[in-house]
């Protein structure tokens, strides 16, 4: 019994693993179908408000006169 055990033991561990892969695919699958689907809906609903209700132009930048300080060096000033 005991030998037929060792015999039979990795095919039923190859047959686990194989089943355990293909459910993986189908459930990377799955979560890429639904991505999507939600991807398109956020899109549609983002390109229905773009199209009905414009962004308003920004404001020109005026360019500001003085000094930048980049880092930390205007604490020992």
């Amino acid at each position: 019994m005991k030998r037929i055990v060792n015999q039979l033991l990795p095919f039923f561990l190859i047959g686990i693993a194989i089943v355990a892969f293909a459910f993986g695919i189908m459930l990377l699958a799955y979560l890429f179908l639904f991505g999507a689907i939600i991807g398109f809906i956020l899109f549609f609903i983002f390109w229905i408000r773009d199209k009905f209700f414009p962004a308003k132009p920004l404001p020109k930048r005026t360019k500001s006169s003085g000094r930048t300080f980049d880092s930390d060096d205007w604490t020992r000033l």
